[in-house]
């Protein structure tokens, strides 16, 4: 509540014409921003993507999966939409407004695990909407994912960033052609991050392990979403991403997971590539925490994963 009176009392005390033309400025900076997942939604609604391979996934594919490393051995163009904490039908609803502004891909390279199981709202990539929230297919995303969102988001101008200066300074300074600098290539970047602590404390709040919550509902859309691709004549190859070894025993229905995706490349006649056992998952010195493998990783996990695509199917 306290919140909320505050946004509104900012809304109440600069003149409405000058937070309109604010509201114009940052919207148009993000539109042609490189800030966080603005670079890849300017790509995106700029038609600039068109890729032959699209990886989709959670954080652990755009932080995982090299395009520069896909293009130079598949000799494709690929491009990276991997988002934070995405499940299923969230990442239809991005493949689907990528799809009214981009040529169809031939390949999606799909990343799957647990978090794509789970109903969830991705707090980071919230953020990515807000520039967007006037077009039809952006506002439908928002709703369902979103229900705090609501048409003063949309109609009043600044109060979708008025609790977020940092974006909101960001899109001045890019409307300015002052912007970040984009830390990402293609969709991916790659994070020369040490090993951090966060295995450590997950352990001693579950020293017996975990059970992953998995969302029956988002099964279910998960099949649906590879019978749409069926049907779209879109090739999918699923892959497991490699999770550091200690933290597997942890997860209590990791095998589940397993399990489940299995199940799905079987009854779509899809390629499933599992790197939970690989040797890079074996190695600490690969990883910056449990989920997440670091740029040396992530570019030695990219070279392999190619090898295997190709190895076990054709990309032309």
């Amino acid at each position: 509540m306290k919140k909320f009176l505050l946004r509104t009392l900012l809304f109440c005390l600069i003149p409405l014409p000058v937070l309109f033309f604010l509201d114009h400025a940052v919207t148009k900076g993000l539109h042609q921003s490189r800030y966080l997942y603005y670079g890849e939604w300017s790509d995106l609604f700029g038609g600039r993507i068109n890729a032959d391979v699209l990886i989709m996934g959670t954080s652990r594919a755009y932080v995982h999966v090299s395009p520069k490393i896909l293009d130079s051995m598949l000799v494709a163009n690929s491009y990276n939409l991997g988002a934070d904490g995405a499940s299923v039908d969230l990442q239809q609803g991005i493949l689907k407004l990528y799809l009214q502004h981009n040529k169809k891909p031939k390949y999606i390279l799909q990343e799957v695990g647990y978090p794509t199981f789970v109903r969830s709202q991705p707090t980071q990539y919230f953020q990515a909407f807000k520039a967007y929230m006037h077009d039809t297919a952006v506002w439908r995303i928002l709703q369902q994912h979103y229900p705090q969102i609501g048409l003063m988001d949309k109609y009043a101008p600044l109060y979708a960033y008025n609790d977020d200066l940092a974006l909101m300074k960001e899109g001045l300074m890019s409307y300015m052609g002052r912007g970040a600098k984009d830390l990402k290539y293609k969709g991916y970047e790659g994070r020369a991050y040490p090993w951090d602590s966060s295995f450590y404390q997950f352990k001693e709040v579950n020293p017996k392990g975990k059970i992953m919550k998995i969302d029956t509902e988002m099964v279910r859309q998960f099949n649906n979403y590879l019978t749409w691709c069926r049907a779209s004549d879109i090739k999918v190859i699923l892959f497991i991403a490699p999770t550091y070894y200690e933290s597997v025993s942890y997860i209590l229905n990791f095998s589940k997971v397993q399990e489940i995706v299995t199940d799905c490349a079987k009854s779509h006649r899809m390629v499933l590539l599992d790197y939970t056992a690989d040797s890079l998952s074996m190695n600490r010195d690969y990883f910056y925490n449990s989920q997440h493998l670091n740029k040396k990783g992530a570019e030695l996990f990219s070279i392999k994963l190619a090898n295997d695509i190709k190895l076990r199917t054709y990309i032309p």
